[in-house]
């Protein structure tokens, strides 16, 4: 028997340190992400907090490009999301958006990851 979790939190360490290595570390995050929504509780579901600390993952596309790829692994897990908040960085963590964008980079998405589909 496998596992089952309520809540699993995601922080895997930088996986795209550039734009050309977004390809390959997008497939690493879906893959990662596919994995943990197997594991969420079947008959419930759960909670899925997903972060990356990629900024080419952060910024591409207005920032729905971490999302949208958190949701095609859902579709590949065959699991429902609902996507509950997005956060960046705590406050602690100072940033200058005018002179440096890409300090930006930090993302945290809490998702309900609902019932496994009969």
């Amino acid at each position: 028997d496998e596992e089952e979790y309520d809540v699993i939190v995601l922080d895997p360490p930088k996986l795209a340190p550039s734009l050309s290595s977004l390809d390959k570390a997008s497939r690493k995050y879906h893959a990662l992400n596919r994995d943990a929504m197997n594991l969420i509780n079947k008959e419930q579901g759960g909670l899925l907090l997903t972060c990356t600390c990629s900024a080419a993952m952060t910024q591409k596309d207005g920032g729905r490009y971490f999302l949208n790829m958190v949701n095609g692994a859902a579709l590949s897990a065959k699991r429902r999301v609902t996507l509950l908040r997005v956060c960046g960085a705590a406050p602690c963590h100072t940033q200058s958006p005018a002179s440096f964008p890409a300090g930006a980079y930090l993302t945290a998405a809490l998702f309900h990851v609902g019932p496994a589909d009969s």
